[in-house]
């Protein structure tokens, strides 16, 4: 029995181990299984009602994955549950998913939490504030883009943009399933928008835009409202395709070959384009049904052609956080010994990949 189980035991928090079972994705019933214990044993624990030995405590870390201290109190740490977070339907994901991708946010938190002490993160400034309630979702999207200097055109670098005013960006583990589509929560401060390894870039650059809509239009989430989503959608067409400027540049037919060179200089989907075309009155319902055949056909309704200049927007900013902290003496080992993770958890999280050019902080 280790020093460390003693201590973890003392200052056990039920909070963090329902965090860590969650993210493991086991049910409480599976935990107990894997424990010798009973799954009503595991419910006490997180309620609060019950404490766990040293003994079950290392048997517990050993099972999920993390160190014994992870179960400890005493340091910053977010706890949401689902009406925390846009979810864009609650139907589509299990509770168990649910609880999985919120566990991860609740880890990133932590993670950036830790950075933010050492090298300071980017400063939050949307272009507006957070949840500010007022004005319809498409005069909104256009004040952010005057307030992101982007006067005409395509808006370029979308999740850069977004890292460098404070937002951050991650991706969830495919582990975690492929049901949970994009979502943001934003409490404490930090907002987060997290994404899925599924989505091509095209479609990925409107969930973030979508998700931002979220954070401006909607301070109190409310998963699976259609009239969120109406909302975040309607911000996300202006925001990525302005419809003064796509009424004008519209192809007069609807020629394939056309609007796939209109969405590729704005960095959307044809079928997210035609979305506005029709929306605009700028193209027939039939004319519609039509193109979304022809695209189902070609396959480019999962995975479309995407041109160079929207290939490759990766979030980047905890990696690069994660670098300046290793030279100002927090190197990732020592951030994992403190968030009690063991490093490969940690750059999965941080979204380490190889080669990767400095970025600086701004």
């Amino acid at each position: 029995m280790t020093t460390d189980a003693h201590a973890a035991a003392r200052a056990f928090d039920p909070a963090r181990l329902s965090m860590a079972r969650e993210l493991a994705g086991l049910r409480r019933h599976d935990l107990a299984e894997a424990i010798a214990g009973h799954a009503a044993t595991i419910s006490q624990y997180e309620l609060g009602q019950a404490r766990p030995t040293a003994e079950t405590l290392e048997r517990c870390a050993e099972r999920l994955g993390v160190g014994v201290g992870f179960f400890s109190s005493g340091r910053p740490h977010l706890r949401l549950d689902t009406a925390h977070a846009h979810f864009r339907s609650l139907r589509a994901t299990t509770a168990a998913q649910r609880g999985r991708a919120l566990a991860h946010v609740e880890l990133l938190w932590e993670v950036a939490n830790a950075l933010d002490g050492v090298v300071e993160l980017p400063r939050i400034d949307l272009g507006l504030p957070l949840g500010l309630q007022h004005g319809d979702a498409a005069h909104n999207a256009r004040a952010v883009r005057k307030a992101w200097g982007v006067h005409s055109g395509p808006v370029a670098h979308l999740v850069r943009n977004l890292e460098s005013r404070g937002v951050v960006v991650s991706r969830l583990p495919s582990t975690i399933g492929t049901s949970v589509e994009a979502f943001s929560s934003a409490l404490h401060g930090r907002p987060m928008i997290v994404l899925t390894e599924q989505q091509d870039a095209l479609r990925q650059r409107f969930s973030v835009a979508h998700e931002l809509g979220h954070l401006l239009l909607h301070p109190d989430a409310a998963p699976g409202s259609r009239k969120h989503e109406s909302e975040a959608d309607a911000f996300a067409a202006e925001f990525l395709m302005p419809a003064e400027e796509i009424t004008e540049t519209f192809p007069a037919r609807a020629d394939l070959t056309a609007l796939k060179e209109l969405s590729d200089s704005y960095g959307v989907s044809v079928s997210a384009l035609a979305a506005r075309g029709r929306s605009l009155g700028l193209l027939t319902d039939a004319a519609h049904r039509r193109l979304l055949t022809t695209i189902t056909k070609l396959g480019w309704r999962t995975a479309e052609p995407v041109d160079r200049e929207h290939s490759g927007e990766r979030p980047e900013l905890l990696s690069r956080a994660a670098d300046l902290a290793g030279e100002h003496g927090l190197p990732l080992s020592a951030l994992a010994v403190c968030l009690h993770v063991d490093v490969a958890t940690l750059r999965g999280l941080v979204g380490f990949t190889e080669a990767r050019p400095r970025l600086r902080l701004v």
